[in-house]
């Protein structure tokens, strides 16, 4: 065996850090007592924090035991808090199962101080913020942000929810109803179908055993049991101001958070909690080894081992799980995914921790396999063990745990700003999970390498500990599942004798040094000519070629972004050639990812994508390996030459995931057809399904010879680059990716938007599904800047009210939202709402009830466009948002880079007198579209049935983009 060492230059840097570390960060300090107006408080340790984090923290504990993370960020544009109650689903009472998350619904409804059921998400709306909650097995999150000068009266309105809420009697009928919606959309999630079943074979008392979304059965009122005072006992039982956590990020100071957040959160209530159900075994004694076969709703196999194993969540600085996961999971060559994908067996893999907390969890590998893998899973369980016997062989080792270390704390050095609501959810979670100075750094945390503990809980990846998990569509099964009705069938699992070749198991090794570790990780001094430039810059031009460059002057990582974006003439000629592009991208990612996949660990990631008239290749990290990454994307795109079986395997695996389109639920569906019906060229992947069914390997290799031809090409070079470096990138990537066309070559199609005439047209999508949706999509009244500021400034107007009034009050469905669709320069808003209770007819009808009411109505428009300045004015977080914005406007062809500039001027000057006429235009004289899907279809008054959908198309006026 050869032991590899870490490399000198990576101790070297090791050292940097941990000198940088202890000059910027301190450590846990002992507690200070403070009081603001009359509540006291204590000042936690301080947090230990990125260096590249300008942002400031503080730690408090209240009077009342509630724990609070103060977060001022100056720059901020928007603000946001969350809040984190220490309960979730596994703490259902046995007869109530659902509770916990019908009490998240329940909290949004009405508070003594503001008793309207829409006050808080009416005010968060009004003023450019967002809001959401979720219930997981023992956690219950609420978070929302909010215009930064609103913050104040926002937290007034947050707070009550756990200081005075009303569980209104009439709300508590309605909102079961609510949540009875949203666990019948789900009805044919695979992964919730699954859970299903789990919850019927785990141990009865844990969490895991508990149906966490609940219904009308499990939320129903009997004579001797009001579902109301089992909600007020539950709140009573948990919403205890010691069993939250409470983070608050503005652009106030420290000390004007504390003065904000102090006297409104200490007036929570502080009692005892009931005791928590803790260390529950997964499964009861003598379950295992076990078999559980499930039959799923999409076409899909896959193979889980399940390995139970005691909670890790305390060895957050050890990471004993993450080690395995990282070194089982890995796609690198010589690895198990890699080894599979040869045998033809498997397609994906993942391994590591999977569920934690408080209760025994489980280490799990899950694996993607092929029909061929399913019929020889036993040989693929055989290899996984090989793998496993590998690793408690030969792979605990230091320079393992030191390279994932160095890897960790380059991405905590170099960590950047996020989006404020994501941080502050996510952060409010952790607060119960690591010690105060560890908060943020927790996650990235290898602190101390304790090869007994990882080999502990490698011990018990074992044949004798194992739930053997096979979903497939051809499994035989026995039993359905209570809520979900998912078919299953379990034995207890006794190991055939299954050889795989030895030449092929000696392939497997454990992964060799990371040759993609960057090591140079200097931010470039921006060159002093360049100081001035705003913008990206045009650096190279030719008839096939256009390159845009900027080094970035702003955030200030060693990261930079590549864009491509290459238009393939042959690409949208029909649906077959597009089928043909999709399959291209696929296999062209398929053969770069052994040797990329290191590069991911890295913190260097790519993809190649096939869109409709041509490909995007994006790359994105750290600079300092990106020139050699690139220069294998290209060769493999040059040479374009793949393994038969290969080729063989992802055409059916593309063609199996064309096809599962069909099990998404309906709206989902919906949302798939949609642009397809309003783009052209454009295909639906059905039809792209059909199309690749008879598509050979000797036709994939012509189309990939003449695929470049008459191609040209965009690019965005963005980040830790000098122009020379852009430049040299540029010019390699247009060499790669042109050919000359030949004579008679097809030309680039035009991108065509549908002009949609006034009046309506309905195209209905029938669905095997208990609910119905229904979808009404509404197009501008022209392709300008500021027919997009209206649009915008509509959606932004309704999309409350349309929330409050079709969920709340009228209850057709859990999911009912407004939302945009923009298609080249053209906007459009989308209403949507699936119900599985109401008719279709019903459900159009109230949607266009709604909307016809809405036409003209400018009440609250000064908050509203407020609102949506807050929103165009946030500036991007980080490298990678800065980049997105930047190339989507070189892809528009809006080479001054002002269009979001000058879309903030239209709203600027939007009034009530204009945006009036324009709403009445839009809603009440529509131009638009209506989608449904159901069993049957319905009449819609007015409109005119779309069939044929490419004729449609054909047949329509349309909007033209080069």
């Amino acid at each position: 065996m050869r032991t590899l060492r870490i490399h000198p230059g990576i101790l070297v840097y090791l050292l940097a850090l941990v000198i940088v570390s202890s000059a910027t960060v301190s450590r846990a300090q002992a507690l200070v007592e403070g009081s603001v107006s009359g509540h006291a408080f204590a000042v936690g340790p301080d947090v230990v924090v990125s260096p590249n984090d300008d942002r400031q923290y503080r730690y408090l504990t209240l009077s009342n035991q509630l724990r609070v993370l103060l977060v001022s960020d100056a720059t901020a544009d928007k603000a946001a808090a969350a809040l984190d109650v220490h309960v979730g689903s596994a703490d259902d009472p046995a007869d109530r199962q659902g509770l916990a998350h019908f009490l998240e619904h329940m909290l949004f409804l009405g508070t003594e101080k503001y008793p309207q059921p829409d006050e808080y998400q009416a005010f968060i709306s009004a003023h450019g913020g967002t809001h959401n909650a979720y219930t997981s097995a023992e956690n219950t999150n609420y978070f929302f942000d909010i215009d930064h000068t609103k913050l104040e009266p926002a937290l007034d309105r947050f707070a009550q929810f756990f200081i005075a809420p009303l569980f209104s009697e009439s709300y508590v009928e309605r909102e079961r109803h609510a949540v009875n919606s949203e666990y019948k959309s789900k009805i044919k999630n695979d992964y919730r179908r699954e859970l299903d079943v789990y919850r019927e074979l785990v141990s009865s008392r844990h969490p895991l055993s508990k149906f966490s979304v609940g219904s009308l059965e499990t939320l129903s009122n009997q004579d001797d049991d009001s579902l109301r005072e089992d909600l007020l006992t539950f709140y009573q039982d948990y919403y205890s101001a010691r069993n939250m956590t409470l983070v608050v990020l503005g652009r106030e100071s420290l000390a004007e958070l504390q003065a904000m957040v102090v006297p409104l959160f200490s007036q929570v209530s502080d009692h005892e909690l009931k005791s928590f159900i803790s260390d529950e075994p997964l499964f009861r004694e003598d379950f295992l080894p076990a078999r559980l076969s499930v039959r799923p709703v999409k076409d899909e196999r896959r193979l889980t081992l399940i390995f139970p194993v005691p909670s890790a969540d305390r060895y957050y600085r050890e990471k004993p799980l993450q080690y395995l996961g990282n070194i089982l999971g890995h796609e690198g060559e010589g690895s198990l995914l890699s080894l599979l994908k040869e045998l033809g067996w498997a397609e994906g893999l993942s391994a590591g921790a999977g569920m934690g907390g408080r209760n025994e969890g489980s280490f799990n590998i899950s694996i993607q396999l092929t029909p061929d893998g399913y019929v020889n899973q036993a040989k693929v369980v055989a290899t996984v063990f090989r793998m496993v016997q590998l690793l408690r062989q030969d792979g605990i080792e230091d320079w393992r745990f030191d390279e994932q270390k160095t890897l960790a704390d380059i991405a905590f050095r170099f960590a950047e700003k996020g989006e404020a609501i994501q941080v502050v959810s996510g952060l409010a979670g952790r607060m119960h999970e690591y010690p105060a100075e560890d908060v943020v750094r927790g996650s990235y945390a290898f602190d101390d390498y304790e090869p007994r503990l990882i080999r502990s809980y490698l011990k018990l990846l074992s044949p004798n500990n194992l739930l053997w998990v096979v979903s497939a569509p051809e499994v035989e099964t026995n039993q359905v599942s209570e809520y979900y009705h998912t078919p299953y069938a379990l034995e207890r699992l006794r190991f055939e004798s299954a050889s795989v070749a030895r030449e092929a198991l000696d392939k497997l090794h454990l992964p060799e040094e990371n040759r993609f570790l960057p090591r140079r990780l200097q931010v470039k001094p921006l060159p002093a000519m360049d100081r001035v430039a705003q913008e990206p810059r045009l650096i190279k031009q030719t008839g096939t070629m256009e390159a845009w460059f900027k080094q970035d002057d702003r955030f200030q990582v060693p990261r930079a972004t590549i864009s491509i974006r290459t238009y393939a003439p042959l690409v949208g000629q029909s649906a077959r050639n597009a089928a043909m592009a999709q399959l291209y991208a696929e296999l062209i990612n398929d053969e770069l990812n052994e040797f990329a996949y290191p590069a991911l660990l890295a913190g260097l990631h790519f993809n190649v994508n096939a869109n409709s008239r041509g490909f995007d290749i994006r790359l994105g990290g750290y600079n300092d390996r990106q020139g050699a990454l690139l220069n294998r994307i290209l060769d493999v795109i040059e040479r374009s030459r793949f393994k038969k079986q290969r080729f063989a395997t992802m055409k059916q695996e593309l063609i199996r995931k064309w096809r599962n389109q069909k099990a998404l639920t309906p709206y989902e569906q919906l949302f798939e057809k949609a642009p397809v019906l309003l783009f052209a060229p454009l295909w639906d992947e059905l039809a792209m399904a059909d199309a690749l069914e008879s598509v050979e390997a000797l036709e994939l290799r012509r189309f990939a010879d003449d695929l470049w031809r008459g191609s040209r090409t965009q690019t965005l070079l963005y980040g830790n680059l000098y122009r020379q470096e852009a430049l040299k990138l540029a010019t390699l990537i247009e060499h790669k990716l042109y050919r000359p066309a030949e004579e008679g070559a097809p030309s680039l199609p035009v991108a065509q938007v549908v002009q949609l005439p006034q009046g309506s047209r309905h195209y209905h999508l029938p669905v095997e599904h208990r609910d119905v949706a229904a979808m009404l999509y509404t197009q501008a009244l022209g392709d300008t800047v500021e027919d997009q500021a209206q649009m915008m400034m509509l959606q932004q107007m309704l999309r409350s009210s349309f929330f409050h009034e079709l969920r709340t009050e009228k209850q057709l469905g859990y999911i009912v939202f407004v939302s945009g669709m923009g298609l080249k320069d053209v906007s459009g808003n989308l209403f949507v709402v699936q119900s599985p209770n109401t008719p279709l007819d019903v459900v159009t009808a109230e949607i266009q009830a709604f909307v016809s009411a809405q036409a003209g109505n400018v009440e609250g428009f000064e908050n509203y466009r407020q609102a949506l300045l807050t929103q165009l004015r946030e500036e991007p977080k980080n490298l990678q948002e800065q980049s997105g914005r930047y190339w989507s406007e070189v892809v528009a062809g809006h080479s001054e880079f002002d269009r979001r500039q000058r879309l903030i001027d239209a709203v600027v000057g939007l009034t009530p007198e204009t945006v009036g006429p324009y709403s009445r235009a839009v809603l009440g004289e529509a131009r638009a579209l209506w989608l449904t899907a159901g069993a049957e279809s319905v009449a819609i008054p007015g409109a005119e049935a779309v069939t044929d959908v490419q004729g449609f198309k054909q047949r329509s006026e349309r909007y033209i983009y080069p």
